[in-house]
């Protein structure tokens, strides 16, 4: 009996020895490994290490990397909450169960085509050959980044800017705040498994408007971007976005507001989007030539897709492929908006004749002629 106590008394001092010495050696551990994932340098100001595998991170960020934006911040977060795997003591990869985040700021920078963020550089993959010669060669520094697997990431209380480059020089910002997101399976390299997500966030407009809510949810497998997905935004003010709708139209828009609901798939590098759009509060600066839009008569054609509530829906289905950029693209979104214009004014023209025609059953040949003829001179002036 003495035996068994004095075994378990050593054990018990070995064990309690291995975790004092893995919560001194594991918040090093974790630092290397997480600037080797993400290859770019990592700021924590203080790691609590938590039995058996939970860490707190303090301060932490993560800087840019790559010129023009090196040593700007890409993410930063007041506290982190990572529960790690015991896979990752091989060294070989870090796999991360869970991240949990509140209140980081999360910065996506987009320039000559390139998207500039705390992951960016994780999704460059050396050379296989020269993979292959560092491991054959005992380098201990391999040129490939340290796989990184992530089970769940959970934002709270978030907040996303977006700063593109290529639609205007000084950066035309857009920002999503309150987020509240959940991601599931995320590889880094990309592998053949899909990434889920959910995200809720409202975008400000101002102190004067509403906010903007934004809801996207659904799953990508980033390796070839094979995508289903549903997106969905309100009452967007429009007019802000005039760097990006004037790639489109040359139409000057001072109020308007939009609704949409998009079924969003990419297969084989072909991406399709179904979009239901609602535009409402709607008031022009000036039109295109000749007092156009998508080569119909502004006047007429706003006539003619608001309902009763002086709202305008329409449907429009989008593809490209995603190896096009600028003019291709762009003539693309213009051809499917002039298509879905005329297709919806057709319908709505239809539903004015039958109407006519009902009224000529029911009210005589005065009324139903008049309404006939106002319907005609509203058609001829659409195209004319």
């Amino acid at each position: 009996m003495k035996r068994v106590v004095l075994a378990v008394m050593i054990l018990a001092v070995l064990f309690s020895a291995a975790v004092f010495y893995f919560s001194k050696k594991a918040p090093d551990f974790l630092r290397q490994s997480i600037e080797r994932s993400i290859n770019k340098p990592v700021k924590i100001e203080s790691i609590q290490y938590h039995f058996p595998w939970t860490f707190e991170l303090g301060n932490f960020q993560v800087f840019e990397t790559q010129e023009p934006f090196a040593k700007e911040l890409c993410f930063s977060v007041g506290k982190v909450r990572l529960d790690v795997s015991p896979l990752s003591l091989s060294q070989k990869e870090l796999v991360l169960d869970n991240v949990e985040v509140e209140q980081a700021s999360v910065v996506v920078r987009h320039r000559q085509g390139k998207m500039y963020h705390v992951f960016s550089n994780a999704m460059i993959q050396a050379p296989e050959k020269a993979i292959v010669a560092a491991e054959n060669q005992g380098n201990s520094k391999n040129p490939s980044n340290l796989p990184l697997t992530i089970r769940h990431f959970h934002f709270g209380a978030s907040r996303f800017e977006f700063i593109d480059y290529d639609i205007q020089d000084s950066g035309f910002v857009i920002e999503l705040d309150k987020i509240e997101a959940d991601l599931k399976d995320i590889f880094f390299p990309f592998s053949d498994d899909k990434t889920f997500y959910r995200v809720d966030a409202l975008m400000p407009q101002g102190r004067q408007k509403k906010p903007a809510a934004f809801k996207l949810n659904g799953w990508t497998r980033f390796k070839d971007y094979e995508t289903d997905a549903m997106l969905s935004a309100s009452e967007v003010f429009l007019p802000y976005f005039k760097p990006y709708y004037s790639q489109v139209t040359a139409a000057d828009m001072e109020e308007g507001l939009l609704t949409c609901r998009s079924a969003i798939t990419i297969r084989d590098s072909l991406l399709t989007s179904h979009l239901d759009l609602e535009l409402s509060a709607l008031y022009f600066k000036s039109y295109e030539d000749q007092d156009q839009l998508f080569g119909l008569k502004a006047n007429e054609i706003i006539s003619f897709l608001k309902d009763s509530a002086g709202k305008l829906k329409f449907q429009i289905t989008l593809q490209w492929n995603l190896s096009e950029q600028g003019l291709a693209k762009r003539e693309k979104i213009r051809r499917a908006i002039e298509k879905s214009l005329k297709t919806t004014v057709l319908r709505n023209v239809g539903n004015a004749l039958e109407n006519t025609l009902k009224k000529f059953s029911e009210g005589g040949l005065d009324q139903g002629k008049d309404d006939f003829e106002d319907t005609l001179n509203k058609v001829k002036s659409l195209f004319r």
